[in-house]
């Protein structure tokens, strides 16, 4: 039997009191970007304006990455409601158009926490409803 001695137990007794005050520390969780999304989109012919509702949820994995990305909700939102109002009928109309801007979306908040934090964090982004007035 191998001794660890008073300075290996409590190291061991550290990391246990560690794991045990995080028990989310490796669970998914939802980072809802708030408030929802309500904003003019494309380009409008003349005095017809084209409206886009959504409500965005981020999922993270562990209470870390949740913190780092609630840290940085009004960058990301910011970012978001430029590539929103950017959109055209032909991708907020279609099913397959939609699922391309939630990928495209995304690809931008993972790349933003990659350049404000050095680690993507997000792992999925949800449209939780998605509405178009065109």
């Amino acid at each position: 039997m191998m001794r660890y001695g008073l300075s290996g137990f409590i190291l061991m007794l550290l990391a246990t009191l560690a794991a045990a005050e995080d028990p989310g520390a490796d669970k998914p969780q939802y980072v809802h970007v708030q408030p929802a999304f309500v904003l003019n989109y494309g380009e409008g012919a003349g005095n017809h304006m084209k409206y886009i509702r959504t409500d965005v949820a981020l999922r993270v994995t562990g209470t870390l990455a949740a913190e780092r990305v609630n840290y940085h909700v009004p960058y990301i939102r910011n970012q978001l409601v430029f590539l929103l109002s950017q959109q055209t009928d032909e991708v907020v109309d279609d099913p397959k158009g939609r699922e391309a801007l939630r990928k495209q979306a995304l690809d931008a908040v993972r790349e933003i926490m990659t350049e404000l934090e050095g680690k993507p964090y997000v792992d999925d982004l949800y449209f939780q409803n998605f509405v178009a007035q065109n």
